[in-house]
């Protein structure tokens, strides 16, 4: 629960807000669902599309540095073992080596 919702119940609302061209918007709801996937994931993996999809809006804004700082927040939260050859990874890498 984030602010009184389960993050899940998010979904429909960005989705609506992207649509809309609405993107700041639908990237604070994103970070309700991402920090409500994180604490929905103890100290297990939290749920990597909310992170995608909020990196898929910062580069949509020109965002680069929020970017790569939201994937590096899945990666620091995710255990060592699921890091490797996550598409996550894969993304920072190829920001960061430009």
């Amino acid at each position: 629960m984030v602010d009184g919702v389960h993050y899940l119940e998010l979904i429909e609302p960005i989705k609506q807000l992207k649509r809309e061209g609405r993107l700041e918007e639908a990237l604070v709801l994103r970070y309700k669902a991402i920090k409500g996937a994180e604490g929905d994931a103890g100290r297990g993996m939290p749920a990597p599309a909310y992170t995608e999809q909020a990196a898929i809006i910062h580069r949509k804004l020109g965002q680069k540095n929020e970017e790569i700082a939201v994937l590096k927040r899945w990666l620091v939260r995710c255990p060592k073992a699921h890091r490797n050859g996550s598409r996550i990874g894969e993304r920072l890498a190829k920001l960061e080596a430009k």
